[in-house]
């Protein structure tokens, strides 16, 4: 009996032994490193210039305790951190948390302004190091988010010659527009020119040797910069200009934007430009008549035979029916026109040196494509090419050939409609028709304006009381617009207008003021004089030109509802 109890025993202190060293070795808390969380968010698109927003979230889903977590944020290339008032100088950040208990999260943000071209992939990174309970290792995890510019706030276009013979006078033009919702404020443009460029002339003025600033730009609204100036340097060597858009931030100026181009420095056997009504820069408006020449020169040392020169106007603006080719071919097929030696002297063999010119005309619509829809920013384009397959000796090539294009801008044309009333179908009338001496007599004036083109900036419409004429104070407009206001010192009413819509009057209403005047005249016999001196004046936003319309004066013998009943009694 004993020998049994005490077999039992044993058996039992064996079984006990095996479970501690089990509950020893298995029995610890678990671990498992997929348990610890590490999430990096943010946008997968943005514009350029966009302020993004990264958020970091961290967790423990472990039964350990986790300890000394070392977090590295590092921002996208190029990105520009604020941190206060100051811009970080570097593009990474670290912070610690000294232990994050079984269940526990946390997250933290990080904001930085996206920089870079459409196109380009930005990407941020979080990584982690830690260790976990009472284990000897140390852990690593990280997470990155790649953001795509998808738009860029403001449209740069930077345009150079392809090609340019050394010593050649050139202009270098940016084309700038913002195409953002909201207006952008305090933004710079920074050139640098190639090697061998000098300037001549620069428009508009820089504000330093190679800084434009613009200290708001709405909007809708663009502008343009041109340099014109000599670029030399050795035939094949490639000249790149290059323009950094910089936006001012905490009163330091960060690159915003970039554009470049390149021209190659080339000694072409034919020189060939494009001149519209004597210029380069011209800005043409509806109807108006456009006298092309198009010049050609032989920098080689050969005579140059068996020319042809075809020109092809391009855009939906021009009047293909008013053409003058001035004896050239027209091809309505491939919409092109043809110059031969048949017709220019010159191309039977041009000597070297030579220069000379072919000139023919076309005029533009009178009214903006698509049954007289508003349009924007329209333009017209001709393209020139002048080329001979009879290659001399000591050119190289195939043939020889050159290129050139033109592109004109198309201003819009506004209208202002100055017309009067006796009995105005929203005021009424006042006072006697004809007028009578001595007894006053109301008018009420409107003024209609219509802008079927381009934006105008700063735009306003203005007139002069004459003597004896009243400001009754009483004005109407449409929604929104601001009123016309009168300034007893120098008898003018004036109204301040600023953006006139592209499109007002034929895409939406007409812009429409109206005033009270009142007239009590002393003399019998006459017509007093409503309004004298009527003008609208503002810029178009797009060929920069500004425009001035004047209308005649208006008299009280030209009322739209009573004609001809405006002589004093």
């Amino acid at each position: 009996m004993t020998h049994i109890i005490l077999k039992w025993l044993i058996l039992l202190a064996l079984v006990l032994f095996m479970v501690a060293i089990v509950i020893f070795f298995f029995g610890k808390p678990s671990f498992s490193e997929d348990q610890v969380v590490l999430e990096l968010e943010g946008p997968t698109q943005a514009s350029v210039g966009d302020e993004v927003v990264y958020k970091v979230k961290y967790g423990n889903q472990t039964k350990l305790e986790l300890k000394d977590l070392r977090f590295k944020f590092t921002y996208p290339e190029e990105s520009v951190v604020l941190k206060g008032d100051e811009i970080l100088k570097e593009l990474s950040e670290t912070f610690t948390v000294d232990n994050l208990q079984g269940g526990r999260s946390g997250e933290k943000e990080f904001r930085a302004f996206l920089i870079g071209d459409r196109g380009n992939i930005k990407n941020a990174k979080v990584e982690l190091e830690f260790r976990a309970g009472n284990l000897r290792s140390s852990f690593e995890k990280s997470d990155t988010i790649s953001t795509t510019l998808v738009s860029v706030p403001i449209s740069l276009a930077l345009v150079a010659p392809p090609s340019v013979v050394s010593g050649q006078t050139i202009s270098y033009i940016l084309d700038y527009r913002n195409e953002s919702s909201d207006n952008i404020s305090d933004i710079r443009f920074e050139f640098t020119y190639p090697d061998g460029f000098a300037v001549q002339e620069r428009t508009p003025a820089p504000s330093g040797t190679n800084i434009w600033s613009v200290p708001l730009l709405r909007r809708g609204e663009g502008g343009r910069i041109k340099i014109n100036g000599t670029l030399s340097g050795k035939e094949g060597g490639i000249k790149t200009v290059s323009v950094i858009l910089k936006r001012g931030i905490n009163g330091e100026f960060v690159n915003y934007q970039k554009a470049a181009t390149s021209s190659l420095i080339s000694n072409p056997p034919l020189g060939l430009d494009i001149f519209v009504n004597g210029s380069q820069d011209y800005s043409a408006h509806l109807g108006d008549r456009l006298q092309y020449s198009v010049r050609y020169r032989n920098n080689s040392a050969s005579n140059l035979i068996g020319l042809n020169l075809r020109v092809k106007p391009e855009g939906e603006m021009y009047d293909i029916e008013t053409l003058d080719t001035n004896g050239g071919f027209y091809d309505s097929s491939s919409g092109t026109i043809l110059w031969n030696a048949a017709v220019v002297s010159d191309f039977s063999a041009l000597p070297p040196n030579k220069s000379g010119e072919v000139r023919f005309a076309i005029s533009l619509k009178r009214g903006f494509p698509s049954g007289g829809i508003g349009g924007r920013n329209f333009s017209v384009k001709l393209a020139a090419n002048l080329r001979t397959p009879n290659v001399p000796s000591d050119v190289d090539g195939s043939e020889v050939a050159a290129t050139a294009d033109l592109v004109t801008r198309v201003g819009t044309q506004p209208t202002l409609s100055q017309t009067a009333f006796y009995n105005d179908p929203a005021f009424g009338f006042s006072g006697p028709l004809p007028p009578k001496t001595g007894e006053e007599t109301v008018f009420t004036v409107h003024w209609q304006i219509a802008n079927p083109g381009n934006d105008m900036n700063n735009a306003e419409a203005k007139a002069i009381l004459p003597p004896g004429a009243i400001w009754k104070n009483i004005v109407s407009v449409g929604l929104g617009q601001s009123e016309p206001t009168f300034n007893p010192n120098n008898s003018e009413v004036r109204w301040n207008i600023g953006v006139l819509p592209q499109g007002t009057g034929v895409l939406t209403p007409k812009y429409e003021a109206s005033f009270q005047v009142g007239i009590k005249p002393s003399v019998a016999g006459q017509t007093p004089t409503i309004v004298k001196d009527g003008s609208f004046s503002g810029i178009d936003s797009f060929t920069k030109e500004k425009i001035i319309l004047n209308v005649p004066d208006l008299t009280t013998d030209e009322l739209v509802d009573r004609p001809g009943e405006g002589t004093v009694q």
